[in-house]
């Protein structure tokens, strides 16, 4: 990876991947980075669990998102099979973010002070259209939409049956229509992007029969449902384009991505497989801190 040296003329986004509970890895990136005081980006774009990270990254809380994985995450009251076979949620987001809130929130003070003037794009997809939905968060918006924001971006349906309610739009996650915001990024003007993902780099997704089960369960929502079974094209027409965006002089893109499949799973149960895989993002990220000055 080349240095990035700080010019008047580049504005620089954090763009971080989502993955369910492979977010553990982004976690330990953005961890090494407040470590490492990497200077702070001019717009940060969160999918999925990339936007809870990138939440608690804004808010400098070191360690938040460790806690919550290899804690809150691990609860049999989040994750239930069983639940999920007679009819429920696979994971209870409604449990979840009401935990959070009481046991380890994100300090809106802090989050709104280190944010300043920048802004926080959340991803989430409309369930009507089947496109996707940018949320601009800045240092006033309310604390209530913030969580209902985040909420959405994370409410896969395959996991969450519900959708979530964003100012009475009915949303759901942002994987779906938009896994690697790189674009809307560039659309916005950034011309140097960091992007921290869950999947090696050359990770490819083939055609699965589990997509077009879940795409006819979710089959009263058409353009969901089609967003669902079209996955593998959709995410590789996103990683396709962040190679492309490599190759351009006029955009400079740095990727940090696993070196190796990561040993979690979207929906890992196993303390020690997230802890490790925490600390390889931490080491990459600590080792690559120091050329993001």
């Amino acid at each position: 990876m080349q240095h990035i040296a700080p010019s008047s003329s580049i504005k620089r986004a954090l763009v971080v991947e989502g993955g369910g509970m492979r977010g553990i890895f982004t976690a330990g990136i953005l961890d090494a980075f407040l470590d490492k005081r990497v200077k702070a980006f001019d717009g940060y774009y969160g999918v999925s669990s990339g936007a809870l990270n990138l939440s608690s990254f804004i808010a400098g809380q070191r360690g938040r998102n460790l806690d919550i994985y290899t804690n809150l995450c691990l609860d049999s009251e989040f994750i239930s099979i069983l639940r999920h076979i007679r009819g429920g949620d696979l994971f209870d987001l409604d449990w979840f973010f009401h935990k959070l809130s009481q046991q380890n929130a994100l300090n809106f003070d802090r989050f709104r002070k280190r944010l300043n003037t920048q802004r926080f794009t959340v991803v989430s997809t409309c369930i009507e259209s089947g496109k996707p939905v940018y949320h601009s968060i800045d240092s006033n918006t309310p604390n209530e939409v913030i969580n209902d924001t985040l909420k959405a971006s994370s409410a896969l349906p395959m996991i969450y049956r519900k959708p979530v309610l964003v100012n009475d739009h009915a949303l759901t996650d942002g994987s779906l229509s938009d896994p690697l915001p790189i674009k809307k990024a560039i659309d916005d003007g950034h011309n140097q992007i960091v992007v921290l993902r869950t999947r090696q780099a050359n990770f490819r997704k083939s055609s699965a029969t589990g997509s077009k089960i879940y795409a006819w369960q979710n089959r009263q929502m058409p353009a969901v449902s089609t967003l669902i079974k079209d996955q593998n094209i959709i995410y590789n027409q996103a990683a396709d384009l962040a190679e492309s965006v490599a190759q351009d002089s006029s955009v400079h893109l740095v990727h940090i991505s696993p070196l190796k499949p990561l040993n979690t799973s979207r929906g890992t149960r196993h303390r020690n497989h997230l802890v490790s895989d925490y600390h390889s993002g931490y080491t990459l990220g600590y080792n690559l801190a120091g050329q993001l000055a």
